[in-house]
């Protein structure tokens, strides 16, 4: 999937996509990424969850740490090893394998399902073997661990004043969802998709006033210049294609795209907006959430990566696999605003804005560690924030998360 988006990035049909604990046989199973979390992600609970987690975490770090294994390694089931053992050891510290399974060499069933448990909770795909992203991961020190923890347990106290209403909305980079939290329980969740690395979703707390649907997309200027004017380039008729449309400016007059230099300065001068409709960079439904950064909520046309376990493919904005159900619980059936009444409302081709009768806050967070039904859930520090909070407190991350993500 990552390749097939490098490969699709060159074309401008990267201009859509730059806008913008399961059972083991069954995550074995299946190549998509689990469902999003229905714990609340920041309560006093879960900040209650990660403090003892970090005394237990400080306990091993006093008795040693857990065995690390050799650099270059592969290891599957069916493998007989003494590197297995070693694996077997680090995975019955944390608790991945269980305590009573008897040492030995043998990768067998007990392995592999450990080794299962724990990539869904460091938000790896359950491949059942250890080689690359894994064995980093599992190599990566009970300190490197506390530190991470200690990080996120600051970013909780940082935020949990905030979350002073009864309905709010929850949207963690790191993990990929979003979700709408009302009086202390998750009642809806989504995966999203976020900003790459270069261009990063940002950490903000704003409100949704309202719910667009079939909006108009606004090309912003950076994007325009960087990969909108060298399509045209390439093809004249790309701008009809992606039903884009040419301004004098914001406002102004349409222009006709035959008659401007494309190759020339002028090309700077225009302004791009693209039509509503299923093709549009927004998708069909848009969350207004004013803020200084820009950045806001919508759907995609680009439905497949939703597929993927890191789903970091936008420049910051936020693409919400399911917004026709955050849409709705936002409207929370004001005026009769259902999600039936929204889809057919987008079928039948309405443009239409839906003034929220009370504004909700949403609040785009960077969890790279919790604890979720008794276990620790660690995420891979996408946009090296981590070490920026541990500056003082010891050196920054290594190199194990930065090889997690495809540039």
């Amino acid at each position: 999937m990552l390749r097939r988006v490098r490969s699709i990035d060159l074309s401008l049909a990267a201009l859509v996509f730059t806008v913008g604990f399961c059972s083991v046989a069954a995550a074995s199973r299946s190549r998509r990424p689990p469902p999003p979390t229905t714990n609340v992600l920041v309560s006093e609970q879960a900040l209650q969850q990660l403090s003892a987690a970090i005394q237990s975490y400080e306990r091993m770090a006093r008795a040693g740490g857990w065995p690390t294994l050799p650099r270059r390694l592969s290891l599957r089931p069916g493998d007989s090893d003494q590197n297995v053992l070693i694996l077997r050891q680090r995975l019955k510290a944390t608790g991945d394998l269980p305590a009573n399974v008897p040492d030995a060499y043998e990768y067998d069933e007990n392995v592999r399902a450990a080794v299962i448990n724990y990539q869904l909770r460091n938000g790896l795909q359950p491949t059942g073997k250890v080689f690359g992203v894994t064995l980093r991961s599992l190599n990566a020190s009970v300190g490197y661990r506390l530190k991470q923890m200690r990080a996120n347990l600051a970013r909780m106290q940082q935020l949990l004043p905030k979350l002073t209403t009864n309905r709010y909305l929850l949207m963690n980079a790191s993990s990929f969802e979003v979700q709408g939290v009302s009086n202390g329980r998750v009642e809806i969740a989504s995966r999203t998709i976020v900003g790459k690395r270069q261009t990063p979703t940002p950490v903000v707390s704003a409100s949704v006033r309202a719910v667009n649907l079939l909006p108009y997309w606004h090309v912003p200027g950076t994007i325009a210049q960087r990969a909108l004017v060298p399509a045209i380039q390439k093809d004249p008729a790309y701008l009809f294609k992606q039903h884009i449309r040419v301004f004098s400016s914001f406002g102004g007059e349409e222009i006709d795209p035959s008659t401007v230099n494309w190759w020339g300065p002028e090309s700077k001068r225009y302004v791009f907006r693209q039509d509503p409709g299923a093709h549009n960079a927004l998708g069909v439904i848009r969350l207004d959430m004013p803020n200084k950064h820009i950045v806001y909520m919508h759907d995609t046309p680009m439905k497949q990566l939703f597929n993927a376990y890191e789903r970091a493919y936008s420049a910051g904005c936020v693409r919400v696999q399911t917004v026709q159900d955050i849409a709705a619980w936002l409207i929370n059936g004001h005026q009769g605003w259902t999600r039936d009444r929204i889809v057919q409302s987008i079928a039948a081709g309405q443009r239409k804005t839906i003034k929220l009768p009370k504004s909700v806050p949403v609040h785009f967070i960077y969890l790279t560690a919790w604890v979720e039904n008794g276990r620790v859930q660690f995420r891979n520090d996408l946009y090296n924030r981590d070490g920026e909070l541990r500056a003082k407190a010891g050196p920054r991350l290594s190199s194990m998360h930065q090889s997690f993500v495809t540039p």
